[in-house]
């Protein structure tokens, strides 16, 4: 009879247990924002790019920028936070780099291979609607500037 009992306590433990669980996951303290999924492909002169950070700025001042990383093939998800995929609903800018600096885990810097008119001066923009956006990225070649040298077409002030 004292086994039942044991048995009886557990279960009731494990429900209770259960419960607080469910409760939990339904409590997020992040706040997330409508999101709306955003993949795509990111081509330069036609072929894929690999490696590449693609970054939504956030559509709203002060709103974190979505960001992802295209695979082999060029294919990119966005992801707003850990665990949240997709990019704010609105208008964005648009940021799209190959471009690593040397840290202590990866001494080597990776290069820039994507021309500048769409990274540090992007003139690429996107809107994210509810649901699922396929966003492709068709690059053409033009001027690449590596960001850790000085922009060439820079002017220097009298004295350098």
């Amino acid at each position: 009879m004292n086994s039942w009992r044991i048995c009886i306590s557990f279960a009731r433990a494990s429900c209770a247990l259960a419960a607080l669980i469910v409760l939990m996951a339904g409590c997020n303290p992040e706040k997330v924002p409508r999101l709306g999924k955003v993949t795509g492909t990111v081509t330069l002169e036609g072929q894929p790019v690999a490696d590449a950070r693609v970054l939504f700025e956030g559509a709203q001042p002060g709103e974190p920028p979505s960001v992802g990383k295209t695979d082999a093939s060029g294919n990119y998800e966005l992801y707003y936070s850990r665990g949240h995929k997709g990019a704010t609903i609105g208008d964005h800018a648009v940021y799209i780099s190959t471009y690593e600096p040397a840290t202590d885990d990866n001494p080597q810097v990776k290069k820039e291979t994507i021309p500048t008119k769409y990274n540090g001066k992007s003139e690429l923009k996107s809107t994210v609607k509810r649901g699922t956006n396929k966003m492709d990225f068709q690059l053409q070649a033009g001027e690449i500037v590596q960001p850790d040298q000085p922009d060439p077409k820079a002017k220097k002030k009298k004295g350098e």
